[in-house]
């Protein structure tokens, strides 16, 4: 694939083991930690796709997904959940954390929309 994915986590130990796995699955990773280097990140890098990790409260992540929405248009955002209650209408792709073949299942579909 070789697609480049900006991922967005809130612990160490959680960006390390998606990053892995991301790796594994053909993609160039960026992982940065909260919404602060987020958008730092995010302004000078050109992504593909954008995973935000699920560890902050829901409402942390949501202003996440919508500022990447009005900053970088056009680029796919899987958002991932901490549980089936949780919603976010502005990110292209919701799913569950706890399963890794669910999330990358979700993270391909993005990738398969992604403008590059």
């Amino acid at each position: 694939m070789g697609l480049s994915v900006l991922q967005i986590g809130y612990y160490h130990s959680l960006l390390e083991t998606r990053r892995l796995m991301l790796e594994e699955d053909g993609y160039t990773v960026t992982s940065v930690l909260g919404n602060d280097q987020g958008m730092a990140v995010s302004a000078t890098g050109r992504f593909d796709l954008i995973v935000i990790g699920f560890s902050a409260p829901h409402s942390v992540r949501r202003n996440m997904v919508r500022w990447l929405k009005q900053h970088i248009p056009g680029v796919p955002i899987v958002a991932l959940l901490a549980n089936d209650h949780e919603n976010f209408p502005d990110a292209d792709f919701c799913t569950l954390s706890e399963n890794p073949l669910t999330w990358l299942a979700a993270v391909r579909r993005a990738a398969a929309k992604s403008p590059n």
